[in-house]
């Protein structure tokens, strides 16, 4: 589980790194992303090797691979716990076969609460240790600002929401896509694991550059209503 996830993630954490450091850039107003991506892509392709020991690289994979690490190895555990309850209702007299059944439900969901539990703390703790140092690296304000516990806030709203909609909000629509259409459970399934993340984007994407720009713009002369309208504006024009 650790050797896969470690290699799966190194393979696109460089272009998340791109993305991030882009991102983190343009709310900074120090680049256009387009300029930001061109300039690291450009850096990644001379020196590969500098690159990979970055702390963008780094820290961006060290994200991904614990996140991946802790999901498959949750999962495998789920797995065996449920293989170890089939072995016992298997060897169950039929008088408490349906007990077993539904205790099976119940098992299920745990694992599955577990897991996303588990890896949303993981996910959500080192995204926001990358997201700050990233904000310290190429931001506005210098290695030596503190985040504000806002910007850490917004970023913690981000990370539950990504994560919920790759384990939480995919079963739901799943159901009421089959309940609404034709749809087979596999299929309504995978579509909702593949559109759920995506349009969790258009909501999480907000929080995440306006962490960046209470980081960057701390504003403490603007009145809050000010603030936020000026904060709305930038994020609007800029993204």
């Amino acid at each position: 589980d650790v050797l896969v996830a470690a290699g799966i993630t190194f393979g696109f954490s460089p272009f998340l790194a791109v993305v991030d450091k882009a991102i983190t850039q343009r709310a900074a107003g120090t680049h256009t992303i387009a300029r930001s991506s061109i300039e690291t892509i450009s850096s990644m392709a001379r020196n590969p090797i500098d690159f990979v020991k970055s702390p963008s690289f780094l820290m961006m994979w060290g994200v991904y691979a614990a996140t991946y690490t802790t999901a498959n190895c949750l999962k495998t555990i789920v797995e065996h716990n449920n293989h170890l309850e089939q072995r016992v209702r298997e060897e169950s007299s039929p008088k408490t076969q349906s007990n077993k059944d539904s205790s099976e439900n119940t098992i299920s969901k745990m694992g599955t609460t577990s897991t996303f539990l588990g890896t949303t703390i993981v996910n959500s703790t080192t995204s926001i240790m990358k997201d700050r140092a990233y904000a310290r690296m190429f931001g506005t304000s210098g290695v030596a600002s503190k985040v504000p516990a806002i910007t850490i806030g917004l970023w913690a709203s981000r990370d539950a929401m990504v994560m919920g909609s790759s384990f939480v909000l995919p079963e739901i629509v799943s159901e009421i896509l089959m309940d609404r259409t034709s749809m087979t459970q596999q299929k309504s399934l995978s579509l909702s694991q593949f559109l759920c993340p995506v349009l969790t984007q258009v909501f999480a994407t907000p929080l995440q550059l306006a962490g960046l720009d209470f980081y960057n713009r701390p504003m403490r002369k603007m009145s809050y209503p000010e603030a936020i309208l000026e904060r709305s504006r930038f994020i609007g024009h800029n993204f």
